[in-house]
């Protein structure tokens, strides 16, 4: 039982490393970690934890952009994978192993370059090796791993040069600290041999900005003799050899043993004196603090990881074949070094060849196999993706909780691994020339049966049903396949693939027959005892959905799929299957109900999030489409059962009818009302759950809207038929209004009413009517907006003429505070800002949510050629008419 780790987990154990994000509760943090947050409340969570990682960091505005902008980056590529990935029977061990070595290592060494090019985050530090990481204490002969707070704390001493005992009694007597336990001197001790990691509280409190830190190591030079020569008697005074120094400034050995025999030139003196007087500067406190919480940081996620990946191995052996870990941290290195170089090497010519080179050094097993989502895929000759590879890892039986190594420990490991990728390339190469030959073969009817029989290998038995059957022209392949796959058959994942494909083939890819319902029966009964059934409960319990629907037991099938998308959550990842799990199930919730974004919200964020949408959407376009979808796709019934149809399609298509035959043959509506008398005061079955007359009102308005837009593409005699077919049906809806006042005030899914739409329309005769039967001219919808809003927006003097008329409350704020005074100003509409003034004054104090009044709005539109194109091109977006400037400046003289 093991998932892949959703990105939102990973920026949580960063935030809990450096101390940031406290506040959340474990209840919350769960809900953020599995993605099961409602959407505002994700996209607040996303924000406030990155603004936290920031202010823990001491990032400034510009740098908090960069990490915003690099964990986008992260994200996306993060995503691109986790909607591809299928846990199987991999351990949480090896998930994590593979996802931090294919994924978070390489991208965070990359992103690390450009942060480190672009800041001083090094800055003053040894340049020799990567201070933030664990790290041996000599790369030729090792005797001890050196973890991060370890060597920023021999960093920090160096350049204070006292000991730990002077150290710790000069900051206890600064911060006035008597307690009396010699607790700043325990902790720089246990520090120091990484006993423990330092709570970030512990390290704030210590180095505070107003300590005062006395540095005597540092390299300070006068004016009154040589620089160089100070250099030269510092490095002497520090007891530093050739050695040490070219890990201290990034100067060659050889070089500096010109330069400190003074057998140099002036800029080289300059240069090494400019070097020493960079890594051997005092730093701030605050430089201390930030140093500190980022070691800390790393070496808390350093030993967790050791303790979860080899849990009976040591947190300070250097071992890469014993200590894991320690082979994402020498990848780190390879990668952020090498990427390094590239841009060296290349940056000057863009970004393409800069990567291009990056790619062109990389060995075989890191470009085709480890590091292939880092490299472009149209040059390699290696047939399989990231994805593709790790999903074959995952899947390998025996395997389950193997970490393979990731990087070489030794020259005969290098060349093993170059094996490995080539032996498994030409396999699979192999493999697909077979499969397609099969397949090429099988489409082309050549003796299908005797085809299938000759292959004596499973998955290129299974490999031929990845096309569509109905690619096939003999209709009895897909039987033939599953014959063949029953014999070859070996073991228990085997016999599920062939389950699975043979409920694809009854459920969904053929019409259900008179046996369907046995066979499904029984192929889920053999399902439930197989030995891999634990692995693919997911998929089980989706065909056993489609089974129940078929059956007409509805509940049951909801049933089945929320605890299908619960495995998908808790125990196993299933990449996008989630987000079609949840769009079954969000369809099978509203197929006669109507939407409730607060309950079924939780269905359209998993489509989201899981990769079932593919452009910008909202759950109400989205309800009405999977409506839709559930009659006219996923619904099948077996023969033996009597056909559902949608509640509402029945109530809507018997009134739709006779009102329209009312219509057409002037008889009376009473007749129709009376027979129709339990629509009198509900919301029709659907995800909109608009009353029949809203209904009505939408279908003709839309239709008139239509017909406006081509009319010019349209016969006039016909554009006056069907002007004159829907004038007479909006007639006909008034009597309805007048006789039904009940159905006034019934709103629809986003609670818009009867008059918010007839106003928003310019239909003032309808909105006359509502009014009269006594239609709630106050309600809002689900954005705050009223039908005085909507006649406002739609220019209809007359309508809000009606509705002031009516005693609407014209200060009932709408979108962004918003009043109808602000909408008309936006719109420009001179007549209806007048009639606003004139009837209703107060409204003249009223500021929106961003504390602006209705005169200062006039004005900046009226006064700024910006402000006004870009309102220009809001408003053509949404579908509504524009004026001039001069109109914007003739509505400002009302003020």
């Amino acid at each position: 039982m093991a998932i892949f780790p959703t990105f939102e987990s990973v920026l949580l154990q960063i935030a809990k490393a450096l101390g940031a994000n406290s506040q959340m509760n474990s209840k919350s943090k769960t809900k953020f970690k599995d993605v099961d947050m409602e959407m505002d409340n994700l996209s607040t969570t996303w924000e406030r934890i990155l603004a936290d990682i920031a202010d823990a960091l001491g990032l400034d505005e510009g740098a908090k952009k960069d990490l915003i902008s690099n964990v986008a980056d992260d994200y996306l590529l993060h995503k691109r994978v986790e909607l591809e990935v299928y846990s199987s029977k991999a351990s949480q061990r090896k998930i994590v192993w593979h996802y931090l070595a294919r994924i978070i290592i390489p991208a965070l060494a990359r992103h690390t370059v450009f942060w480190q090019t672009e800041s001083k985050m090094d800055e003053g530090m040894p340049s020799g090796r990567f201070w933030y990481l664990p790290a041996v204490d000599s790369p030729i002969e090792p005797t001890q791993l050196l973890l991060p707070v370890p060597q920023v704390l021999n960093w920090l001493i160096d350049l204070i040069q006292d000991t730990n005992t002077s150290i710790a009694n000069n900051l206890e007597n600064d911060l006035k600290i008597h307690d009396g336990h010699g607790t700043v001197l325990k902790n720089l001790y246990n520090w120091e041999n990484a006993k423990s990691t330092p709570e970030v509280s512990s390290i704030n409190n210590l180095f505070p900005d107003e300590v005062n830190i006395q540095f005597c190591g540092c390299f300070e030079p006068d004016e009154k003799s040589s620089q160089f020569e100070q250099a030269l008697g510092f490095i002497e005074k520090k007891g530093l050899s050739y050695d040490d120094l070219q890990h201290e400034i990034d100067i060659n050995c050889e070089d500096l043993k010109r330069i400190l025999k003074s057998e140099c030139s002036v800029a080289e003196q300059q240069d090494f004196v400019r070097r020493l007087k960079v890594r051997y500067q005092a730093p701030s406190s605050k430089v201390i603090r930030m140093r500190l919480l980022i070691a800390r940081a790393i070496q808390e996620g350093y030993q967790q990881l050791v303790k979860f990946l080899t849990p009976k191995v040591d947190k300070l052996s250097f071992d890469l074949n014993e200590n894991k870990t320690l082979q994402l941290v020498e990848l780190y290195n390879y990668v952020y070094n090498l990427t390094f170089d590239a841009h060296i090497q290349k940056g000057f010519l863009g970004q393409h060849a800069e990567n291009k080179y990056f790619e062109e050094q990389l060995p075989s097993f890191f470009r085709y196999d480890l590091l292939r989502l880092f490299t472009s895929d149209n040059e390699h000759d290696i047939p399989w993706s990231t994805l593709d590879r790790i999903n074959s890892i995952f899947s390998r039986s025996g395997e389950e909780d193997i970490l393979d190594n990731i990087f070489p420990t030794t020259e005969h490991e290098s060349e093993k691994m170059h094996k490995i990728v080539k032996e498994e390339g030409d396999y699979l190469n192999d493999f697909f020339f077979r499969r397609d030959m099969l397949i090429d073969k099988l489409k082309k009817n050549k003796s299908p049966f005797k085809q299938l029989q000759s292959i004596d290998d499973f998955e290129v038995v299974y490999g031929a049903r990845i096309i569509h059957m109905n690619q096939y022209s003999n209709p009895n392949i897909g039987d033939m396949i599953v014959e063949r796959l029953k014999s070859l058959e070996s073991n228990p994942t085997e016999t599920m693939k062939r389950i699975l494909f043979e409920l694809e083939i009854h459920l969904i890819l053929n019409k259900l027959g008179s046996k369907t319902e046995e066979k499904v029966s029984a192929l889920l009964d053999e399902a439930k005892h197989c030995d891999d059934f634990e692995f693919s409960k997911a998929n089980i319990l989706r065909y056993e959905a489609l089974h129940y629907i078929a059956q007409n037991k509805l509940k049951e099938a909801k049933k089945n799929l929320d605890l299908a998308i619960d495995e998908c959550k808790k125990k196993y990842s299933f990449g996008t299957f989630r987000g079609w799990l949840a769009r079954d199930a969000f369809a099978l919730v509203i197929a006669n109900q109507k939407l409730i974004p607060n309950n079924h919200e939780k269905y359209f964020r998993d489509m989201y999030y899981w990769g079932v949408l593919k452009r910008e959407t909202n759950i109400y376009d989205v309800s009405r489409d999977l409506h839709e979808y559930f009659w006219k796709t996923l619904y099948k019934c077996y023969p033996n059962y009597q056909p559902q149809f949608s509640d509402c399609s029945n109530d809507i298509e018997k009134f739709s009818r006779d009102f329209a035959e009312c219509i057409k043959n002037e008889h009376s509506i009473e007749l129709v009302l009376k027979k129709h008398k339990a629509l009198k005061n509900k919301q029709l079955k659907y995800p909109q759950a608009d009353s029949i007359i809203l209904l009505m009102m939408k279908m003709n308005y839309e239709l008139l809207r239509k017909l406006n837009y081509n009319k010019q593409m349209v016969p006039t005699d016909i554009v006056k038929e069907i002007s004159d077919v829907c004038n007479r049906m909006i007639q006909g809806i008034r009597k309805v209004i007048e006789l039904w006042p009940e159905i006034v005030n019934v709103s629809d899914f986003k609670e818009q009413t009867p008059l918010m739409f007839a106003a928003n329309t310019k239909d003032y005769q309808t909105v006359k009517t509502l009014l009269k039967a006594n239609a709630d001219p106050n309600k809002q919808d689900f954005r705050g907006r009223t039908a005085l809003h909507a006649a406002a927006a739609s220019r209809c003097w007359k309508s809000a003429s009606f509705l002031l008329e009516y005693g609407c409350d014209a200060a009932i704020a709408g979108p962004e505070g918003s009043t109808a005074l602000h909408t008309a100003i936006r719109m420009g509409e001179i007549a209806i800002v007048e009639l606003l003034i004139e009837k209703r004054p107060e409204l003249l104090k009223i500021k929106d949510s961003k504390g602006i009044l209705p005169e200062q709005l006039a004005r900046k539109i009226a006064t700024d050629p910006f402000a006004y194109e870009l309102l220009n091109q809001f408003l053509k977006s949404e579908d509504r008419s524009v004026v001039s400037l001069d109109t914007y400046k003739k509505v400002l003289e009302f003020f």
